[in-house]
């Protein structure tokens, strides 16, 4: 009778495990609280401190914290569903001084598994209202080896991710294996900056109106367990434009920004030991557990099996003797 017990809980326990377990670890926790630092020593850039053309070692800083509130209330939109509210913050600079090359502030909603945006009244970009489409700051959980619809800030759109191989990224202390993702987005004009006349080459130094346009190859690596992104690389150019004639066009950003090696080894340690759970729960570890308690479920059957066979040949034996 033990054994039965045993096993049906063992058995129990495997389905829940597989049915239930999976889903409350594999989720995007709603206070989350994450930094991301992309650095070029060698980057060409649009001064805003000088108004003038640079060069130099620049700095990418993109800081994502979530709101449980805010995700309580978006949850709320969409029927129930298991929602995250987060504000993403991103400074790029040349140095610590106001103000910066480049500022983009973003509140968002995703579906806490799959990480994907999900419409929300309270989605904003730079504070305008916006509706966000694709990933944004994380890939699914279990992430599959095909494409995946990426947002752009720049263009304001989606841009789409293909699947291009594994790879291991290495941090300062360790590496881990991920997913290797590519993206580009063609020139695209995306708006104008008021600067200086004179910096296209021309005479006059009154503020003009200028044209910006923007390109980018985009690299991301993604460990397929999580769906974190562990690395991120932007092969990034931004000119000014003014259509007119002899205007030179000015190059207003020219870089191949990647993730320090300090930030993958933090994602590293953030991340890496929840790798073997998550796929232990999602895979074997159910079966494993299930198995034993059907083993245990066998046994415990067999056990009853002889034990009644030896009892009903005792009685026959009594009978027999009694005879």
């Amino acid at each position: 009778m033990a054994f039965l017990t045993l096993g049906a809980f063992l058995l129990t326990l495997g389905v829940a495990m597989k049915v239930y377990a999976y889903d409350r670890l594999a989720v995007v926790p709603k206070d989350q609280n994450t930094q991301q630092v992309l650095g070029d020593d060698n980057a060409n850039f649009f001064d805003a401190d000088n108004v003038a053309p640079g060069s130099g070692p620049i700095s990418t800083v993109a800081t994502v914290i979530g709101d449980p509130d805010l995700a309580s209330e978006a949850s709320d939109e969409n029927d129930g569903a298991d929602i995250g509210v987060f504000t993403k913050g991103q400074s790029t600079d040349n140095n610590d001084q106001a103000p910066p090359i480049d500022f983009l502030e973003q509140t968002f909603a995703i579906d806490r598994f799959t990480g994907e945006a999900v419409p929300w009244s309270g989605s904003s970009q730079n504070g305008e209202p916006i509706e966000f489409e694709g990933q944004i700051i994380k890939f699914p959980f279990n992430t599959q080896k095909k494409s995946y619809e990426y947002w752009d800030a720049t263009i304001k759109a989606p841009m789409t991710m293909e699947y291009e191989g594994t790879e291991k990224v290495e941090g300062t202390d360790g590496s881990i294996d991920t997913y290797r993702f590519f993206g580009s987005v063609p020139e695209t004009e995306f708006g104008v900056r008021e600067v200086p006349r004179g910096i296209f080459g021309l005479e006059d130094t009154n503020a003009v109106e200028a044209t910006r346009t923007y390109a980018n190859e985009r690299t991301i690596w993604v460990e397929p367990e999580t769906g974190v992104m562990v690395k991120i690389q932007e092969a990034q150019k931004q000119w000014l434009k003014l259509d007119e004639p002899g205007a030179e066009d000015v190059v207003a950003m020219d870089t191949v920004s990647a993730s320090t090696p300090e930030t993958v080894q933090a994602t590293i340690d953030d991340y890496g030991s929840k790798v073997g759970v998550l796929k232990a729960v999602r895979t074997w570890l159910p079966l494993a557990i299930g198995g034993l308690g059907i083993l245990f479920i066998v046994v415990g059957i067999a056990l009853a099996v002889r034990f009644r066979g030896n009892r009903d040949a005792d009685v026959n034996d009594d009978a027999y003797a009694t005879a």
